[in-house]
């Protein structure tokens, strides 16, 4: 009895626009798009690749167990990428301290800071990310979570908080025991 040949395969369904793109060392690219961003990722060569309709449909053409475990990461990736590409990513940040001020300059998408220091520290913003100011409180907004992630660790390392007063800029939830002053 001849057993038939299991090839792995996946389907998906996808309600945005979806593009291929091909480059000059033989590699396949498949863009995920909507109104607000796109993301893209590399197909490996052993993967087929079929698109009908809204739906995308992957097959493991060589079948062996290396191929197999790049096809299973490659499964989750996609199902990760579909998952977020509509989702923001928010952070948020509150300055505590005297004297300390934020003050965005939406126009030319430039931050400025003035934490204590003899001067203001600028930043520049990166274009995909939005920021929303509200007294102290400086929210940072984009679609993708890396980005606004270190784009807000680096605002916060500006000033990390003071570990006696608390002074600095913290994470909205962020919870810190102080240490006691000492009396005299």
């Amino acid at each position: 009895m001849q057993s038939k040949k299991f090839y792995p395969e996946f389907q998906v369904f996808f309600e945005n626009d979806v593009d291929f793109f091909f480059t000059k060392e033989k590699k396949i690219f498949i863009v995920f798009s909507n109104k607000i961003t796109s993301k893209s990722i590399e197909i490996p060569n052993f993967i087929l690749v079929k698109k009908k309709e809204k739906n995308l449909f992957f097959k493991d053409i060589v079948r062996n167990s290396t191929t197999l475990l790049q096809f299973l990461n490659l499964k989750k990736k996609i199902v990760y990428l579909l998952q977020n590409l509509d989702k923001k990513f928010k952070k948020y940040l509150i300055v505590k301290g005297l004297g300390m001020r934020i003050k965005y300059n939406q126009s030319f998408h430039k931050l400025q800071l003035k934490l204590g220091y003899s001067n203001i520290i600028t930043i520049d913003v990166p274009a995909s990310i939005q920021i929303f100011k509200n007294k102290d409180v400086l929210t940072i907004e984009g679609n993708n979570a890396t980005t606004v992630g270190n784009f807000a660790n680096s605002v916060r390392n500006l000033k990390y908080p003071d570990s006696y007063k608390g002074k600095g800029i913290w994470y909205k939830n962020e919870f810190r025991t102080l240490k006691p002053v000492k009396k005299v």
